[in-house]
């Protein structure tokens, strides 16, 4: 009798497991779900960073057309503003380390003085990489090479250029062609920042 009793004491507790089991692989689910769909709606990081030297007249646009958005616009938390200039491939941790990267500067489209163009993914890249004797973007074509051997590029790339005068003149401010598109070059990286749900706010004049 203590035997039989021992049994179906046993076997009474089989469907019990079974259902705690499949309540805990349940639950587990619903939690690593939650966890993915709070990891892609957190904000990621996104960086705008202005390439060139503004002692060469029409090559400083990137670092003006940036200053000017750090001045007018309050960004988000997770963007980032960074002033490269020409340091190159010292720019690659911050290459590495981000999600998104807008990168504004005077490059060499081959059309006539002050144009703008945007460029993204693949394209922006291999502009990059074509216009490596440039002043501004030599350096930098360098550190996007090695971020995307390490397999640790951003997932999106987008390059805003201005197309500079033929040729730059040290201690001279921007040609008026390529200062009429300062507006242009910051309302292209706005519109690149709101499309990645990180729009920037205009900032207030203080009275």
């Amino acid at each position: 009798m203590i035997s039989r009793l021992h049994r179906l004491h046993e076997f009474g507790n089989v469907p019990q497991a079974t259902r705690n089991d499949g309540a805990v692989r349940a639950f587990a689910r619903r939690a690593l779900a939650g966890l993915s769909n709070r990891q892609a709606l957190a904000p990621q990081r996104v960086v705008v960073l202005g390439l060139g030297n503004v002692q060469w007249g029409d090559a400083g646009v990137g670092v003006l057309a940036l200053e000017q958005l750090k001045t007018n616009w309050q960004c988000p938390a997770q963007v980032e503003l960074v002033e490269g200039g020409t340091r190159g491939r010292a720019l690659l941790p911050i290459v590495e380390s981000t999600q998104h990267l807008i990168v504004l500067t005077a490059i060499d489209f081959g059309l006539a003085p002050g144009a703008l163009r945007v460029l993204t993914g693949d394209a922006a890249a291999e502009r990059l990489y074509s216009c490596r004797p440039s002043r501004p973007g030599m350096g930098f074509a360098d550190a996007l090479a090695c971020a995307q051997l390490s397999g640790r590029s951003p997932r999106e790339f987008v390059l805003i250029g201005v197309q500079p005068q033929a040729g730059d003149c040290y201690g001279a401010g921007l040609s008026s062609t390529v200062c009429a598109q300062l507006d242009a070059t910051v309302e292209a990286a706005r519109s690149w920042l709101q499309r990645w749900r990180a729009a920037p706010l205009p900032r207030i004049a203080q009275p």
